[in-house]
C-alpha cells in the first residue's frame, strides 16, 4: 500500500514540476498540458511516440536512435509506422519489402492525390499482385493497423504470415474512405490482391501484441513542409486519435528556411497544426523541435546560415511557447550557432551543410530521447549511445554530399557500394 501510495505521489510532484516550464537538456516544457499523460506512459513502460517530418525524419537514423534509446530503458515496444511499400529516397530502419505490380505514389510527385497520415499511397496493379513487409531484425509478433481505402467492388486482400496463418484483410466499409484495420502476423507477411479496382494502403502500424514498451514511428517526407499536411485526406485527424500517441513530435523547418516565405503566414500554419492536432488526440502531448544549423554557403569560419533561419527557428520557439507545447532546441544540441561546420569535420554531418551522417543523427536522436526520460526522472542506461550506433548495421546506409546544385539535396548510399546511391531532399 505504501508502494502504490509512493508510486502515485511520484507522477503527481513530476507532473507537477515539468507543468511549470521545467526543462531538460535542450528540451523546454511551455505548460504542455499533457505533460502528466506523457510521464504517466513513460513511467508505466507504455510510450507510444510519431515523428513527423522532413528529410532528416525520413532517413530514419536520429528517428532510430530516438527508438533505441527509448527502448532500451522501456523495453521494445514494437516496430512503429511502415510506409505501405518501398519508396525510393526513403528509409525506415526495420521495414523491408517486395512487391510484384504495386504502385508508388508519393506526395512529391502527386500532391493531389487522396492521402492519409504520411503522405505515401501503395496501389495494387493487377489481379494477383503481391506485397511483402518483411522485418530486418528479429521481431515479436506485432499487432499491425493498416490504413486502407477500399471500393465497393474491391474484394478482400488475401494474407498469409511466416508462419502460415491465413487471413482476410479489408476495409471495414467500403466506400472509399480511409479507415483503420488491426490484424496480427509473425513477420514476414504477403498480402495478395485479387480484385481491386480501387484499393489503396496508406501505411502500416506495428506494435508488440504484448502492449509494453515504447513504440517511435518515423514518417518523414523528402522535401516535406507542414504546408505538405494540407494535401492530406481530413481522414487524417480520425486516424491520429485513433492511433493514441503520447507524444506527437513536429520536426519541420529546414526546408521552409531555404525558401521564401511569409513568416506571419509560416506560423499561423504551425498555429493551425497544433490546432488540429489538439482536437484530433486531445491526450496527446506536442514537441516542435526546432529547425537545426545549416548552410548556405560552406566558406568562411562558420560559413552562411539561410538568410531566414533565424527568424524561422525563433518563430518555432515563440509558438511552442504561445500554443504551450513542448520545445527541443537542435540547435543548442549541436552546440550552438556556427556549430554546423565543426560537426561537418569530425564527420557528424555531411558535406552538404544541411544534413547530417548517420553518427550525427544518432548523437542527436540519443540526445533527444535522453532530454525526453528526463522529464520523467528517468535517465538511459550509459550504453545507450554505443548500442544504438553498434545497431547500424555496417553494410547500411550513409549519408554523403551530392553534387546536384538544388538546396537542400543529399544522397543516401550503401556503405559497401558508394555507387550506388538514391537521392534524399
Amino acid at each position: 500500500m505504501k508502494m502504490k501510495t509512493f508510486k502515485r505521489c511520484s507522477l503527481l510532484w513530476a507532473a507537477s514540476m515539468l507543468s511549470l516550464g521545467v526543462s531538460a537538456g535542450q528540451l523546454s516544457n511551455f505548460q504542455e498540458p499533457n505533460t502528466a499523460q506523457l510521464v504517466k506512459g513513460i513511467q508505466q513502460h507504455q510510450l507510444n511516440v510519431v515523428q513527423f517530418g522532413d528529410s532528416h525524419t525520413a532517413a530514419d537514423y536520429m528517428s532510430n536512435a530516438l527508438r533505441t534509446t527509448l527502448q532500451n530503458q522501456l523495453g521494445n515496444g514494437g516496430m512503429g509506422w511502415g510506409m505501405p511499400m518501398y519508396f525510393s529516397g526513403q528509409r525506415l530502419t526495420r521495414f523491408g519489402y517486395d512487391n510484384s505490380h504495386w504502385q508508388p505514389i508519393s506526395i512529391r510527385s502527386q500532391p493531389n492525390a487522396n492521402y492519409t497520415l504520411g503522405g505515401l499511397l501503395a496501389y495494387p496493379l493487377t489481379e494477383g499482385a503481391t506485397l511483402t513487409i518483411k522485418a530486418k531484425q528479429s521481431e515479436q509478433r506485432q499487432k499491425i493497423t493498416v490504413s486502407i481505402r477500399q471500393g465497393a467492388q474491391d474484394s478482400d486482400f488475401v494474407g498469409v504470415d511466416s508462419q502460415g496463418q491465413r487471413f482476410s484483410l479489408s476495409a471495414p466499409v467500403k466506400n472509399n474512405t480511409w479507415q483503420l484495420q488491426t490484424f496480427e502476423a509473425q513477420l514476414p507477411f504477403t498480402i495478395t490482391a485479387p480484385h481491386n479496382p480501387q484499393s489503396v494502403i496508406g501505411g502500416w502500424w506495428a506494435k508488440n501484441a504484448t502492449g509494453s514498451g515504447a513504440v517511435v514511428s518515423a514518417l518523414g517526407i523528402n522535401g516535406a513542409q507542414l504546408q505538405s499536411w494540407n494535401n492530406w485526406n481530413s481522414a487524417w485527424k480520425q486516424q491520429l486519435g485513433q492511433l493514441k500517441f503520447n507524444l506527437i513530435i513536429l520536426a519541420y523547418g529546414t526546408n521552409e528556411a531555404y525558401n521564401r516565405y511569409d513568416l506571419e503566414q509560416e506560423r499561423q500554419i504551425l498555429l493551425g497544426r497544433i490546432h488540429d492536432i489538439r482536437e484530433a488526440s486531445p491526450q496527446s502531448a506536442i514537441l516542435i523541435v526546432s529547425a537545426p544549423e545549416s548552410l548556405k554557403d560552406k566558406s568562411g569560419e562558420c560559413g552562411t546560415r539561410p538568410a531566414q533561419l533565424t527568424q524561422f527557428q525563433t518563430m518555432q520557439r515563440e509558438v511552442a511557447t504561445q500554443a504551450h507545447t513542448l520545445f527541443w532546441d537542435w540547435q543548442a544540441a549541436m552546440g550552438g550557432s556556427c556549430s554546423m561546420k565543426k560537426w561537418m569535420e569530425r564527420g557528424d554531418a555531411a558535406r552538404d551543410g544541411v544534413h547530417f551522417s548517420a553518427s550525427g543523427y544518432t548523437k542527436l536522436g540519443d540526445m533527444l530521447g535522453n532530454d525526453i526520460l528526463a522529464l520523467a526522472g528517468q535517465s538511459a542506461p550509459t550504453t545507450t549511445r554505443s548500442s544504438a550506433v553498434a545497431a547500424l548495421p555496417k553494410s547500411g546506409l550513409s549519408v554523403k554530399n551530392n553534387t546536384v546544385s538544388s538546396l537542400g539535396y543529399a544522397s543516401i548510399c550503401d556503405v559497401e557500394d558508394q555507387n550506388s546511391c538514391k537521392t534524399i531532399h
